[in-house]
C-alpha cells in the first residue's frame, strides 16, 4: 500500500502538510505585520502632534523645574513602549532626579548617580531612588526574557522593565526605563554652578 506502520508515508504528508504548514506560518507573519504597522503608524502620528496623540497624552506642566513633559507620557505611563533612543534624556549626566512624568505625581523614581550607559537605547538605573519608588511586578517564567514590568508605586504609571543584566559591581540589575515617563530635575547646586559659568 505504500503506507508506513502509522498509515502514512512520507509522500503522502508532503503534499497536504507543507502547504498548510506555509499558510500558517504566513498568517502569523501578517499578524504580526499588521501589530508592527499598526504601532509604527501611532509613534509616526506621535511625533507630528496629532489628534491621537493629543488624546492619549498627559497634558498639563505643573513643574517649570523640570525638564519638558514628552508628548508621549500618557501613552507610555498607560503601558507603551517609546521607540529606542527617541528620548533626549539618554543623554542627561548631570547630577539630579529623574521623577514620574505624570502630572500631580513627580514622585522621585531615579537618581542620576545610578544612571549607566546599558547600549540598549533607553535611559538605564542599576537601582531606584528608594526602595519605595518603584512597584516590580512578580516574578515568573517570562521574566526570564522580558524583565518584571516597572511601574511608579505612587500613582501607578507604566516605567518600563527590570533586568537582571545590570552592573556586577553594583546591583546587577537593570531599570530600563522609557524616558517619556520620566522628567529630570536637576540638583540645585549644580545649575547654580552652570549658570555662573555660563555667564562669566
Amino acid at each position: 500500500s505504500g503506507l508506513s506502520q502509522s498509515g502514512w508515508s512520507a509522500k503522502t504528508m508532503r503534499g497536504p502538510i507543507i502547504p498548510c504548514l506555509l499558510a500558517a506560518h504566513g498568517a502569523a507573519f501578517r499578524s504580526h505585520a499588521r501589530v508592527a504597522l499598526s504601532h509604527r503608524s501611532w509613534c509616526d502620528a506621535a511625533c507630528r502632534g496629532t489628534s491621537t496623540l493629543r488624546a492619549t497624552a498627559d497634558d498639563g506642566d505643573d513643574d517649570p523645574s523640570l525638564t519638558p513633559k514628552s508628548p508621549l507620557a500618557g501613552y507610555v505611563l498607560g503601558g507603551g513602549t517609546e521607540m529606542a533612543w527617541s528620548s533626549d534624556l539618554n543623554d542627561v549626566k548631570e547630577p539630579g532626579t529623574f521623577v514620574c512624568s505624570r502630572t500631580g505625581c513627580n514622585e522621585p523614581l531615579f537618581s542620576s548617580s545610578t544612571k549607566f550607559e546599558s547600549g540598549t537605547g533607553w535611559p538605564s538605573f542599576w537601582a531606584p531612588a528608594s526602595e519605595d519608588a518603584v512597584d516590580l511586578a512578580g516574578p515568573g517564567f517570562l521574566t526570564l526574557v522580558f524583565g518584571r514590568e516597572a511601574k511608579c508605586k505612587t500613582c501607578g504609571g507604566h516605567l518600563g522593565h527590570r533586568f537582571d543584566d545590570g552592573p556586577i559591581w553594583e546591583t546587577g540589575k537593570r531599570y530600563c526605563i522609557n524616558g517619556a515617563a520620566l522628567r529630570f530635575r536637576a540638583e540645585m547646586a549644580a545649575s547654580i554652578s552652570e549658570d555662573a559659568s555660563s555667564g562669566a
